[in-house]
């Protein structure tokens, strides 16, 4: 019986020992814990659209460079054949024709370089209004 009194008089001196070596959370711990959530949230959500974005766009170039070129070749095979038909194999070596060559190509390059272009400034236009929209909620 000394034994059981003993050990719950231990067991009652540890239990108040630990409770009085508890450390008590701050009053806005709660608040600093959800604040920190929700800007990790923000940043990664940002990563995230900058990852989308870079993959949209390495996506589009070659959308853009297969639909172009591919209805230029497209374009210089229907010229081809067709000035090989009526014109015959000779007018194919002619000056004329590579100048008619290098004159489509031209334009379609052009056109593909305009589509460049547009595809980077709506790039630059939606971060903008991503950085705005980021700087606006803080």
């Amino acid at each position: 019986m000394e034994k059981n009194e003993r050990y719950n008089q231990e067991e009652e001196a540890i239990k108040k020992m630990l409770e009085s070596s508890k450390i008590k959370a701050p009053e806005n711990l709660k608040y600093r814990i959800m604040h920190q959530i929700e800007t990790e949230k923000a940043f990664t959500s940002q990563r995230i659209n900058e990852q989308v974005s870079t993959k949209k766009s390495a996506g589009n170039v070659l959308k853009d460079l297969t639909s172009i070129f591919g209805t230029m070749y497209a374009v210089l095979a229907v010229i081809i054949a067709a000035a090989y038909f009526i014109q015959g194999e000779a007018f194919l070596l002619s000056p004329q024709f590579w100048g008619l060559i290098v004159f489509i190509a031209s334009i379609f390059s052009l056109l593909w370089l305009i589509s460049r272009l547009d595809a980077s400034m709506k790039e630059k236009r939606l971060s903008n209004q991503q950085i705005r929209k980021n700087n606006s909620e803080q």
